[in-house]
């Protein structure tokens, strides 16, 4: 039976989850922005206190269980920075591609089936249904501004902390393509899996 909230606790929860989205936005940005700086124990431990607070905020405040396999992602796309930092693998080559154009293509693509599943789940709650074509082209717009963001946490890196971020004029443009590339391949890839395991509809 779907709980019937009063105008006056939904106004307490939409203040509660700008709230929480905000210091969800702060803590990011602090992890990220001096990242590559932090041993790999301190970041891991950060990295799971965002992650963990993300799933028991939506657990137990609002009735959404995530599938663990997107806390999985959401770990792996920041581990992927953590592995390369802790190894020294940023300026060697891995595969075709500079460790650095992998992990910004591995991030966002690691990202998108997280974005994509918590719009839906969220309009869900607001009995809203887009179709799958319409809710993916605003998780890419979604997941690519958070790429875009975090480049600007790189400048001011530099600007503000004294770090080495960008190591050349295109750098930030490089990285967002190779960004863009992942988010669009892990949409085509997300959305099969919607094809083949779809969800159930809301009743109206």
């Amino acid at each position: 039976m779907e709980e019937v909230y009063q105008p006056s606790e939904k106004k307490i929860l939409r203040f509660e989850f700008t709230a929480f989205s905000v210091a969800m936005f702060a803590a990011k940005s602090f992890l990220l922005i001096r990242m590559p700086y932090r041993g790999v124990e301190l970041n891991t431990i950060y990295t799971i206190l965002i992650i963990s607070s993300f799933y028991f905020y939506l657990r137990f405040r609002q009735q959404i269980v995530p599938p663990f396999i997107l806390l999985f992602f959401l770990f792996g796309a920041v581990g992927a920075d953590v592995a390369g930092n802790y190894f020294q693998m940023y300026g060697y080559r891995f595969g075709p591609v500079m460790y650095d154009e992998f992990t910004h293509f591995i991030g966002p693509a690691l990202s998108l089936p997280p974005t994509i599943w918590a719009l839906r789940e969220t309009l869900r709650g607001s009995r809203i249904k887009l179709p799958n074509s319409l809710l993916a082209f605003f998780s890419v717009t979604i997941t690519f501004a958070f790429a875009a963001y975090y480049e600007i946490l790189e400048l001011w890196d530099e600007n503000f902390f004294g770090g080495k971020r960008l190591w050349t004029p295109t750098d930030s443009a490089n990285d967002l393509q190779f960004g863009l590339c992942g988010i669009l391949i892990s949409t085509f890839l997300t959305l099969l899996v919607f094809k083949i395991f779809p969800s159930n509809e809301i009743e109206n």
